[in-house]
This record gives structure tokens, C-alpha cells and sequence, in this order.
């Protein structure tokens, strides 16, 4: 099959890189297949095809292709010239993905279809995204089905002229020799109206109208165009074309930096990726930083293929002079001489002449996100933007126009159903190249005073989600390049606003640097005793409260609460906030006084200044409510849940997220009133509404689940409650890391379901987990950790173990009593099982007596002791005290148990300097209390032990 010299060199170039790649001379493959050595020669030289489709077969199998490469030399060898071929550039052998595009341009260009003008197809998009490229391989590839293919530069006039003068050539038309440069294009038109199933490329279309000039009215053939336009009404069928995608721009930078083969698949990419990690990974952050643009990716190629660099050496030079490297083409270029930053700045520059005000608000855009930018930052904004966008945005006519100018060119996309805009991330980072230094922080300036404005202030709750989640990562955006003084207080202040809503979504880590960073420019700007601080300080806090970092949320929470009373004076409504909090953080620290007077001081500040039917109010009521069911003061929360709930119901409707706490609130009080039935359809539906509005990975989700698991555990329903008490724990991990001391409530959960189900191993083992968490964070002497050393007591009840059950106990009374009060029903629950225990051990009368004293007279207050009892002195219950505690956290009591008397000693000389213990004991007082405990010294070849005591590995239990 003779193709003279219009055969493409595709075949050609396959066969002698596959042979290269075997080591294979042309007179060894010549050999194998059984033709002559020239053969193989003018096929590799493109001077013909093979003839048949299995002599193609036979190279395949005898160069071993895999089945990507045998399909690119078996379509290479069936792509020949149509009868009259006029394309003025070589095929692309690194053509990478596009095809799906390729498949919809061939379904609607067939040319043995009813031909009519609706056989037209339009490809646009921004300047380098790739139009020339996809009408290139479609002409090669698709070559074939059609009698002719004709390449038009529709750029000018002049050009399409020049393209036509060609195809009279190409066409042997007599007029050829016209001096008249109309009767030779008239000829062409006459020979396109005539023949049929002809394709013409027309590229780089800029004027529709020349198109309708150009062609003949009745015509017979396809017509394809490229154009950075997007609008072309009934000429054609518009197919938008966006960036490569991540793996197709990935394997186009390799196949052009040459690491791979111009016929590499993505299996290669894999093979690549293990063997040279460094060069993928930045081929990788390459194509994300360049936003998959082909021609940005193509003269980065360029680039480290003339250089001789390493893509990674490229990335690294980009960070440093991106704007030299995108202004830079490359010496081997044909078919797109200009570079990226050269052709987007054309781009700009025409939109410019068209309707300068759209390129003003393409400036504007260039300090934002790329993608979703909404309409309203400048219908909304303008007044914070310059005056030109003011008066394109006040008049939705002129609005839309400027838009449809930056569209006639590709430089945005609208959404009209979402309202929004899109940039492509190469047009921003050479706009921001091209600005002045004073330029760019006038813009800066005004963006952020604009995002400063609308973005709304989120200090409680979730009522203005929607509107900070749709401005937020233009926030991030705006802040990310600019600098602490462009806008300075604006700056903080939309850093504060962003970190506020961002720790509402749990996002925690994000948050805090958005923190940190406000208050440093606070602090610089506006001095030591400003409110904007005092706010920033508070946001901060209350994100520490929310990690457990109870320390610096007291500091913080003391340093906005004192700026606000020197400045705003002691009643001012910007103190509840942190009175709130630093009740909050006093409550879970066991400081149920303090926190009680600081939620009454807040609550009369907030119905003073807001009322008392406020939604900021129910927090408080909500807050309030909480610290009386933990002291058992049933009566007086329940109507303030009833009240908070009603503030909230009224005001944002039965099914916002903020609904679910007074409903979760409710359940936890019903729970601890033993209301199962009252409390499971509040608990459900708090979970519901948190699911539909928060997502199901929200903090908050856990404590619902969490109480829904203690119903099921109490229905005996296990399978269940382990289910939701592995999935709370999951939660909070999932936010807050395995040292959060929320975990606690899950591991306590899961051991009392362990324990009812006689899984007793298990459940010791996640009792003392709890315990070890809860007093890391809690301290030794908190409710909580006292929660879990009640129920480790009870598991050893079940056991037969009462000697570790009652020291367990004593110490578990002693922190109830002191932090709940004698009268409080877990106190009484409490002290009832002790009761039992001391039956069951049958122990005297003066053990009794012992207890009813340790239960009525142990006290400690401002330092000072009271004797506990007569027989023995305050200093050394203390010390028992002391050594109770050890024993709880460090010891096995257990017959069977053994420890040196060294290790032992050790171990509780650790202890004490860690717990920093006001009465430590003497060896001698240590030995005697062991005694009194049941343990026996002895002695072994090789040292001294005690029996009956074993050491604990900590490091295990608190795992």
C-alpha cells in the first residue's frame, strides 16, 4: 500500500522505538518476520504500510508488545492519508488521555451521516488547555472515513485565505494560477459544495462570521473548531474542554520529560512511581500546581528534557522563579510557540479592549479560590471593591456583559446553577506576577475588607453555616498570600471569623493557626487591652476546652475576661462568652461552685443586655441545666432544658442542629433518673438531626450515640450497645486523638457492657483504661476517674476479690462525698454497696464504725486537716489514703502475686514524685501498711519479695 509522502511517520516511529527497545537490528527483525531488511527500513521510514494486518501481528509478537503498545502500532499501521490531505503539522506521539472526548467527536463528525450543518462540532476552552492537540490526533486517527481533511488557521482573514490558496493546490484546482485571490476561494467553495465527506479543522476560530463567509451555504462534509470562545448558538455542537486530570496530566509529563515511552500506560506510571518515588512525587505536585493545563505541562517537559534536569530539580526551581519558567516556551516547539504566561496575557489583554471593567473584576478574582467564587462577593461586595466593579455589579446588564467578555476568551466559567464563578489557577498565578507591588496590595486590601464584611460572625453555633462554608476557602485563599499588614486588623479579623466557624466544624488544627495568627497581628496593631483581642483570646480558649487542653483554656479564658472588664466594664455583654467557658471548664473540673456562680453571673449579663428568650440565653440555660444533673438536682434542670429547648424550637425550628443538645440533655437526665423510655426518643432524634445537618463524623454525634448505648446496655440489648459504644469512641478519636478524655466514657461504657456479659478479663482491662485517662487529664481525685474506680469495685464484688473491691470503694466514697455531697443519689448508691460488700466480708462492728467515720468526718479545707478519728491521728489516715491511691493505680492484690521488695519500693517512690504526694511514707511505714493489707514479706535465693502483691504495667493499662 504506497502512500508516497504523505503517510504519516507514526507507524514508522513505533516500529523503530519497540525494536530499539529489543536491541534489534533492522536486518535481525527482518529475519524473524521474513521480508527483506529494506522493508523494515522504509517502513521505519514511513515510505509505506504493511500490507496486510498480520504481517503487523507477527511484529507484535515478535518485538513482545504488551496489549497498549500492540494496539498503537496496529491503528498506527491502519492510518493512512485521505486522497486530499492538507494537515501542516506532525502527529503527537505523547497524545495523552481525551478519549472521551475523541469518542464524541467521532459520533457526531461521521461523515456517513445525512450531512448538514448540525455535523459541526466546536471544541473551547482557555488558551493552552489542549484544542489544537485533540483536532491533530482526530485528523490522524479518524483520517481514513473521510476523502479529504483540510487544516484552516482561522486565527485572521488573512490566514483563512492562505489556508485556503493551499487547498487549491492540494486540490489540482485549475484556478490555483488566478492572480485573484476571491475566484481561487470561490473555487475551493465550489469543490466543497460538489464533493462530499471532506473534514475541515477550522483552528483557532476568533470571529464566527468568518466561518459563515468562508464555507458554502449547501455543503456536504464536517466541519470541525477550535476556539477559546464558548458561545456559538446553532453553528455547531460546543463541547467544553477542561484541565487533564490528575493521572492523565501525571503520565503526559512523563512520556514528554521522556522517563517514559511515548507509549507508556499507567501500569508503567506504577512501575516508574516504585522505582524513582522522588521524580513521581513531583510529577505529581507538578501537575496540582499547574492545575493540569497541557501546555504549562508541555513546556515544563520542555524544560527538563532540553535542560537535562530531574522533574524534581524543576518543581524546586518553579517554587522560586514561577513566573521566569511559565514566560519561558522552549526551543522545540511547532504547532503553540508562545508560552503559558504569554498567551493568557494576550487573553487578558484583548478582554481588556473588549470591556476594561471585566478584566477588573478578573483581577479581583486572582486573590480568591479558583473554584466556586460567588456571584454576590461582587454584586454584594462592590461597595468594598474598587469603584469600576461598583459600577459593573450595580447593573446586572453590564454585569453580565463583563462576564461574557471574560468568556468570549475562556478566562472564566460561569455556573448559573449555583451562581458561581471558576478561574483556572495559571491565570491567577500570572495575574499576581503581573501586579506592582503597590497594585497588588491594593487589591489585596480590598478583597479582604470585602470578605471581612460578609463573612458572618459564628460565636455560637451553626445558624450561618451554609453562607461561612461558601465564603470560607476564598478566606483561606485571600490570607494565604497576604500579608500581616494588608489590611491589618481586617486581616485578624477575618482569621478570628474563619477560626471561629472552622472549630464549630471540629476542625480543629486549621483553627488553631488561624488563631494564633490573629492574635499575633492583634498584638502588634492593636495593642494589649483591645476587644478584637479579647476575642481572639476567647475563640482560642474555648477550641483548647473543646481538645482537653484544660490549662491554656484557663489562661486564655482569664486574659479575655479581664480585657473586657478594664475596657467594656464588668457587665458588658462580651463577657458571657468567657464566663461561660471558664464555667464550662470549672465543671469538668469538679468545681461544681464556681462554676454555678460564673453561669449565674453570665446568664444575668446575657438577659440584661438580650433578653430572656435570646438563643444565646439557651446556652446558658442548657449549660446551667448540665451542672444540675451532675449534682442530682433533678428538679431544677429539667424546666431549664424545657426552656432552652423552646428558646431554640421558636427561634431556628424544630430541626436545626442546635435542637440537639436541650433534646440530648433531656435524655441524659432521664437516663440518670433510670426513664429509659423518655429518654430513647429524644436521644434518636437528636441523632438524626445532628446526622442530617453536622454529617455523620461530627464530635458532637458521640454524645448521643454514646447515651443511646447505656439504654441498650440496660435493655440487655449488648450486641447493640457495643455497637454504639465503639462507634462514639471512633468519633471522638477520630477528632480529638486516642488522649482525649472524652474516650473515657466509651471505654467505661464498653466495660460495664464486658461485665454484664461475665467477660470479666475485658472489662478490668477497660476499666483501668478509663481510670488511667481520666486521671491523667481529670486528676486522681475527680468524679469521673472515682465513676470508674466504682465500677472497677463492683467487677471485683462479682469476682469474690472484696479486699481490692473495698480499697477501690473507700477511695471512690471519699472523692463522691467531697465533689456530690452526702446526699446525692450516687452517693447513696455508693455507699449502699459498700454496706453490702462489708456484710458480705462480715466484718465487725468497729469496721462499720470506721466507715460511718470516714463517710461524716473527713474533710479537707484551705489546707487545714480535721481529726477523722480518735484512735488515729489526721496525718495518718492521710498516709493510709495515700497508699490506697498507690495500690489502686500501680498494684494487684491477688494470692497468687509477687513482686521485689526493690521494684515495689521503686515503683511507689515514682509514683509519689509524680503525683507530687504531700505525705509520702517511710519504708518502715510502707512495709507496715503492706502488712496491714494482707501482703507477706519474704525471701528467694536471690532477693527479697512480698506476696500477695503484684506490680501493674502501666504503660499496658493505659493504652
Amino acid at each position: 500500500m504506497e502512500m508516497g509522502n504523505r503517510t504519516p511517520d507514526s507507524f514508522g516511529a513505533l516500529l523503530k522505538e519497540f525494536r530499539v527497545r529489543r536491541h534489534l537490528t533492522q536486518q535481525q527483525l527482518a529475519d524473524v518476520i521474513g521480508v527483506h531488511r529494506n522493508v523494515i527500513g522504509r517502513w521505519e521510514q514511513g515510505n509505506v504500510l504493511p500490507a496486510t494486518k498480520s504481517t503487523v501481528l507477527e511484529l507484535i509478537k515478535h518485538l513482545q508488545l504488551d496489549g497498549q503498545e500492540a494496539r498503537s502500532l496496529l491503528e498506527a499501521s491502519l492510518t493512512g492519508l485521505s486522497p486530499y490531505w492538507l494537515v501542516p503539522f506532525h502527529r503527537n506521539l505523547r497524545f495523552t488521555g481525551r478519549e472521551e472526548v475523541l469518542k464524541v467527536l467521532h459520533m457526531h463528525l461521521l461523515p456517513e451521516r445525512a450531512l448538514a450543518l448540525t455535523q459541526s462540532c466546536a471544541l473551547y476552552g482557555l488558551g493552552g488547555i489542549g484544542k489544537t492537540q485533540i483536532a491533530l490526533e482526530y485528523a490522524y486517527r479518524y483520517a481514513l472515513e473521510y476523502t479529504a481533511v483540510f487544516w484552516i488557521s482561522a486565527e485572521t482573514t488573512e490566514s483563512i485565505v492562505a489556508s485556503f490558496l493551499s487547498i487549491a493546490e492540494v486540490l489540482h484546482l485549475p484556478e490555483r494560477r488566478e492572480t485573484n485571490q476571491r475566484q481561487i476561494v470561490s473555487a475551493v467553495r465550489r469543490w466543497l459544495t460538489s464533493h462530499g465527506q471532506w473534514l475541515l479543522i477550522w483552528d483557532n476560530m476568533e470571529e464566527l462570521e468568518l466561518l459563515e463567509r468562508f464555507l458554502p451555504p449547501t455543503r456536504h462534509g464536517c466541519v470541525l473548531i477550535t476556539a477559546r470562545r464558548q458561545a456559538f448558538g446553532t453553528l455547531a455542537h460546543a463541547l467544553e474542554l477542561s484541565a487533564l486530570e490528575q493521572e492523565e496530566g501525571v503520565l503526559f509529563l512523563l512520556r514528554r520529560t521522556n522517563l517514559l515511552g511515548s507509549c507508556a500506560t499507567n501500569e508503567d506510571v506504577c512501575q516508574l512511581a516504585q522505582r524513582l518515588p522522588a521524580e513521581y512525587a513531583a510529577a505529581r505536585e507538578l501537575v496540582q500546581l499547574m492545575a493540569g493545563l497541557p501546555l504549562a505541562l508541555d513546556q515544563a517537559g520542555a524544560y527538563v528534557d532540553e535542560s537535562g534536569c530531574s522533574i524534581a530539580s524543576y518543581l524546586l526551581q518553579y517554587r522560586c522563579q514561577y513566573h521566569q519558567l511559565l514566560a519561558r516556551r522552549g526551543t522545540l516547539t511547532t504547532n503553540h510557540p508562545h508560552s503559558v504566561a504569554t498567551t493568557l496575557l494576550l487573553s487578558c489583554q484583548q478582554v481588556e479592549q473588549h470591556n476594561p471593567g471585566a478584566l477588573e473584576l478578573l483581577r479581583h478574582c486572582a486573590f480568591l479560590f479558583p473554584d466556586t467564587i460567588p456571584e454576590e462577593l461582587f454584586v454584594v461586595g462592590a461597595p468594598y471593591l474598587s469603584q469600576e466593579i461598583g459600577s459593573v455589579a450595580s447593573d446586572s446588564y453590564r454585569f453580565d456583559q463583563a462576564l461574557a467578555a471574560l468568556r468570549l476568551f475562556s478566562l472564566i466559567r460561569r455556573h448559573p446553577e449555583t451562581q458561581t464563578l471558576s478561574i483556572h489557577r495559571l491565570i491567577q498565578v500570572i495575574l499576581l506576577a503581573e501586579m506592582s507591588k503597590q497594585e497588588r496590595a491594593e487589591y489585596q486590601r480590598r478583597v479582604i475588607s470585602m470578605l471581612y464584611e460578609l463573612f458572618p460572625e459564628v460565636e455560637y453555633g451553626s445558624f450561618l453555616w451554609g453562607a461561612c462554608e461558601r465564603l470560607l476557602p476564598h478566606v483561606l485563599a485571600a490570607v494565604s498570600i497576604a500579608p500581616d499588614d494588608a489590611g491589618r486588623q481586617k486581616v485578624a479579623g477575618i482569621l478570628r471569623k474563619a477560626a471561629s466557624y472552622l472549630r464549630e466544624c471540629a476542625r480543629y488544627e486549621q483553627a488553631e493557626s488561624l488563631f494564633k495568627r490573629a492574635i499575633g497581628i492583634y498584638e502588634q496593631v492593636a495593642g494589649p487591652e483591645h476587644p478584637e483581642l479579647a476575642a481572639a483570646f476567647n475563640g482560642l480558649a474555648h477550641l483548647y476546652y473543646d481538645r482537653a487542653h484544660y490549662r491554656q483554656a484557663e489562661s486564655l479564658f482569664r486574659r479575655a475576661i479581664g480585657i473586657y472588664e478594664r475596657v467594656s466594664g464588668p457587665e458588658h455583654l462580651d463577657l458571657a462568652s468567657p464566663l461561660r467557658g471558664m464555667a464550662l471548664l470549672f465543671y469538668r473540673q469538679g468545681k461544681y461552685k464556681h462554676a454555678e456562680e460564673l453561669y449565674q453571673r453570665a446568664l444575668r449579663i446575657q438577659i440584661a443586655a438580650l433578653g430572656p428568650e435570646h438563643q444565646q440565653t439557651a446556652y446558658l440555660l442548657d449549660n446551667m441545666a448540665i451542672l444540675y444533673v451532675e449534682l442530682g438536682k433533678y428538679e431544677k434542670a429539667e424546666p431549664l432544658l424545657q426552656r432552652a429547648l423552646q428558646i431554640w424550637e421558636q427561634a431556628l425550628g424544630p430541626e436545626h442542629s442546635q435542637i440537639s443538645r436541650p433534646l440530648n440533655n433531656l435524655a441524659d437526665l432521664y437516663l440518670e433518673q433510670g426513664r429509659y423510655e423518655k429518654a430513647e426518643p429524644l436521644l434518636q432524634q437528636s441523632l438524626r438531626i445532628l446526622e442530617l445537618t453536622l454529617g455523620s463524623q461530627h464530635p458532637r454525634i458521640a454524645y448521643a450515640v454514646h447515651n443511646l448505648a447505656d439504654i441498650y446496655l440496660e435493655q440487655g440489648r449488648y450486641e447493640k450497645a457495643e455497637l454504639f459504644y465503639k462507634r462514639a469512641l471512633r468519633l471522638w478519636e477520630r477528632a480529638f486523638g486516642d488522649e482525649h478524655p472524652n474516650r473515657a466514657y466509651s471505654l467505661h461504657g464498653l466495660a460495664r457492657m464486658h461485665r454484664a456479659k461475665g467477660e470479666y478479663g475485658q472489662a478490668e482491662r477497660l476499666y483501668k483504661q478509663a481510670i488511667g485517662l481520666r486521671a491523667r487529664h481529670r486528676g486522681l481525685k475527680h468524679y469521673e476517674t472515682a465513676k470508674s474506680m466504682y465500677g472497677l469495685a463492683e467487677l471485683h464484688v462479682e469476682k469474690g476479690e472484696y479486699m481490692r473491691a473495698e480499697r477501690l470503694y473507700i477511695q471512690a466514697v471519699k472523692i463522691f462525698e467531697h465533689s456530690l455531697g452526702l446526699t446525692h443519689p450516687q452517693v447513696v448508691k455508693l455507699r449502699t454497696a459498700y454496706s453490702c460488700l462489708l456484710e458480705k466480708r462480715k466484718r465487725g462492728t468497729n469496721e462499720r464504725n470506721l466507715l460511718v467515720r470516714l463517710f461524716y468526718a473527713r474533710n479537707r479545707s484551705d489546707g487545714a486537716i480535721r481529726t477523722l478519728t480518735r484512735e488515729k491521728p489526721a496525718t495518718q489516715i492521710l498516709e493510709s489514703e495515700a497508699l490506697t491511691a498507690f495500690l489502686v493505680a500501680c498494684c494487684d492484690l491477688h494470692p497468687q502475686a509477687w513482686a521485689r521488695s526493690a521494684d515495689l519500693w521503686r515503683t511507689y517512690q515514682q509514683w509519689v514524685q509524680e503525683h507530687q504526694e504531700r505525705f509520702p511514707l517511710s519504708r518502715q511505714a510502707f512495709t507496715s501498711y503492706l502488712k496491714a493489707h494482707g501482703c507477706q514479706a519474704a525471701r528467694t535465693n536471690s532477693a527479697r519479695i512480698w506476696r500477695g502483691i503484684g506490680i501493674i504495667d502501666r504503660r499496658r493499662d493505659m493504652a
